[in-house]
């Protein structure tokens, strides 16, 4: 039998935020260095049809430099 995630209310307000803005490979990659565990982008999608938040056609624009800023600045408060 499958185990399946059980999702933290910050990995699903995050997907919520940017699931518009980023790709879900971002996503998954983003929340696999967040927390530690394996996140694939088949369970981004399967986490975002569950919330019923849906994306535009095509590909989205990426503001990387917003990510990288926030970055930047969680980094610097835990030294």
């Amino acid at each position: 039998m499958a185990t399946y995630k059980r999702w933290t209310a910050t990995e699903i307000e995050y997907i919520r935020e940017n699931h518009t803005s980023l790709p879900d490979e971002y996503l998954a990659a983003k929340l696999s260095k967040i927390t530690g565990s394996n996140i694939t982008t088949s369970m981004i999608r399967r986490q975002r049809r569950k919330l019923k938040l849906t994306k535009s056609r095509g590909r989205p624009p990426i503001n990387l430099q917003k990510e990288n800023s926030e970055e930047v600045i969680s980094t610097s408060s835990v030294d």
